[in-house]
């Protein structure tokens, strides 16, 4: 975003947070959090990861994309050199290598390859089924698949070399695209029928309301790849929403 390149997110929340506080309407609460229910009097009860507990009438999810890490050996040291979550953000710096991917549902799957490489490197969860058609289809495209979970990579300076599957033995790979699935958003699908579309992005209505009553969504949560314009906007739209179904 024009004004603000090159600084880190942390810095830009902490602008950001100064000037929303010099109004003093809102409280800054520096915590993760890890549940979201209905209670009995049908208010929303949020769940700290430090134990703190909310109820509120109205929520508006606005997660974006979150840097979730995979318990895997050397993970962190290519996380944003050859690992990456987004093709927009990083795609041109991993051009003319070997890519590959690990899906979180066969839905992501299906969402990534209508629009996206399809000569490419698949790693399938081992909890993750596809019928063998399927599977016939995609090899037919020249999609490599491996079922398994990446348990090491090895690398040079951060390039990926090689990964290692729990099934087999090293593979050869340039770019690792890894979208760590939210934690969160299963909490909401599982105890509140959150609905997820293909790419695993929350579905609103137009006025960015979800199928949960009393729950809104704004930003890279709903929308894929946006940049930070988009999102700003996109949360300035979910707040009118919010205000006007107050009334």
């Amino acid at each position: 975003m024009i004004g603000v390149d090159g600084l880190l997110p942390s810095e830009v929340r902490e602008t950001v947070w100064k000037q929303i506080d010099v109004y003093q309407n809102a409280e800054l609460i520096k915590e993760a959090i890890v549940d979201i229910h209905r209670g009995k009097n049908g208010l929303f009860l949020i769940t700290g990861n430090n134990g703190t507990k909310l109820e509120t009438e109205k929520v508006i999810l606005a997660l974006g994309y979150q840097d979730l890490y995979p318990d895997v050996s050397r993970f962190l040291e290519c996380w944003g050199k050859s690992i990456i979550n987004c093709l927009y953000c990083d795609g041109f710096e991993n051009k003319n290598r070997v890519w590959s991917f690990v899906p979180g549902s066969v839905k992501e799957l299906n969402s990534f390859l209508k629009s996206h490489l399809t000569n490419l490197i698949v790693f399938l969860p081992t909890d993750m089924e596809i019928d063998e058609v399927y599977r016939q289809e995609l090899i037919a495209l020249g999609i490599e698949i491996h079922e398994g979970s990446i348990t090491a990579i090895r690398h040079t300076g951060g390039k990926i070399d090689f990964v290692k599957l729990d099934t087999s033995s090293d593979i050869q790979i340039g770019t690792l695209l890894w979208i760590e699935p939210s934690p969160l958003l299963n909490n909401l699908v599982e105890n509140l029928g959150l609905n997820l579309d293909e790419a695993a992005q929350v579905v609103t209505d137009e006025n960015n309301h979800t199928n949960v009553s009393g729950i809104w969504a704004a930003g890279e949560v709903r929308q894929c790849c946006s940049n930070a314009l988009d999102s700003a906007t996109d949360g300035s739209k979910t707040a009118k929403s919010v205000i006007f179904n107050w009334y």
